[in-house]
């Protein structure tokens, strides 16, 4: 019963205080968003017709088969993903060798498989799909073959014959058309757009500040002896900090569902499935509500607030508030922390979500977010039977 009234306290608070929340987590994100989107929307328009990676190409089979596959990959759909390179270059990122005996692998006489070589700073990423792209075509081109070695063993007539056969090397020509190597390649291709990107970016510099709120709301139940007469009923101190939890994540639920929320509806940002990213919201604010509260347990107000306006102005020049930087500097230190940012979970979630829309892309980060909050929700506990904070 005590839970619940303070949830309904916090209920109170937040729906007299909430066109504050709409102008702090809705309003001045998507305005901040739509300046700097525009302003660096150069900075991620993709380069569609620029090529990811580039390949040469040695065929070691020399048959009418292993041509086709080389006009494949020198098609005009296959140059927004790879350049291929006359086979004297030295400036490739992959070697495709096309064995001999290719041919007869696609009628399953045999096993040459196509290999691909990487170069010593290569992506395997980008390999992996380069295998996956002609791991489709030949499965498509095989099947034809089989089925045109069929035809050719029938009973048809040979009028029969020749209508089915250039019906299927009419096919054969389009493999590219096909929904599995077309989603191999756009796989490739996908990323942020600039919106999408500030969405994510300012995401937490919101949530920055709202722990800035629960640490001064903290530290003025304190001051003005709110705690101390609390203290002073049947409460424990590890019930009301439950409480003081609970009340908090309600308020960080209702600020982050206002914050993604407006960005949907606003068709800017988190289009994708909304099971999915409620799941997020839910996990990613029960992890930001448990790190206030540990700094809020651990410090004074006068050094959590500094605590956390130094980390804000450190996420700032080093959260990729003004853009990736990567994009900005290619320096090793700056290339460092645009990998291994202290928000990277929570980025790396939302990123994955805007770009993949699917549960197992972002399963890891969501573990990995929840065992973040109860491993601080139990030092936090810890710390409370130690005592610690009680007079602050």
């Amino acid at each position: 019963m005590k839970l619940l009234a303070y949830l309904k306290v916090s209920l109170k608070g937040i729906i007299k205080e909430f066109p504050t929340f709409v102008l702090s987590y809705a309003i001045y994100p998507i305005v901040l968003a739509l300046v700097m989107g525009y302003v660096q929307k150069d900075m991620f328009t993709p380069a569609i017709n620029d090529p990811i990676f580039s390949i040469i190409i040695v065929d070691e089979d020399n048959t009418k088969e292993s041509q086709s596959l080389i006009s494949f990959l020198n098609s005009a759909d296959m140059s927004q993903v790879l350049t291929v390179q006359p086979s004297d270059s030295d400036k490739f990122d992959y070697t495709l060798r096309v064995p001999k005996g290719y041919s007869s692998s696609l009628l399953g006489k045999n096993s040459a498989s196509v290999k691909v070589e990487a170069e010593e700073k290569s992506s395997t990423t980008m390999g992996n799909i380069l295998v996956n792209i002609v791991d489709k075509y030949n499965l498509e081109v095989s099947q034809g073959l089989i089925i045109s070695e069929g035809i050719e063993g029938s009973s048809l007539s040979e009028e029969n014959k020749e209508n089915l056969i250039m019906e299927l090397r009419s096919a054969l020509g389009n493999a590219y058309d096909t929904n599995s190597i077309k989603d191999n390649i756009h796989k490739v291709r996908k990323s942020l757009n600039s919106f999408e990107y500030y969405s994510v970016a300012f995401l937490n510099f919101s949530f920055i500040i709202f722990l800035m709120a629960v640490v001064a709301s903290d530290a003025l139940e304190k001051e003005q002896g709110l705690y101390s007469r609390i203290m002073s009923t049947s409460m424990t101190k590890v019930q009301y900090f439950n409480y003081g939890v609970m009340s908090n994540y309600l308020m960080m639920l209702v600020a982050n569902l206002i914050y993604v929320g407006a960005y949907r509806i606003s068709g800017l940002s988190f289009k994708g499935s909304l099971p999915i990213l409620l799941l997020i919201v839910l996990v990613q604010s029960l992890m930001i509500t448990i790190i206030g509260s540990l700094i809020s347990t651990l410090f004074k107000k006068k050094y959590g607030l500094p605590f956390l306006q130094v980390f804000l102005v450190v996420h700032m020049i080093l959260g990729g508030m003004v853009g990736p930087l990567h994009k900005w500097n290619s320096n090793p230190i700056f290339n460092f922390f645009a990998k291994y940012k202290l928000d990277a979970v929570i980025v790396n979630s939302y990123r994955n979500y805007i770009i993949n829309n699917n549960l197992s892309s972002i399963s890891n980060y969501l573990l990995i977010m929840v065992g973040i909050s109860a491993i601080l929700y139990l030092i936090n506990i810890l710390l409370i039977k130690m005592k610690w904070g009680v007079s602050k």
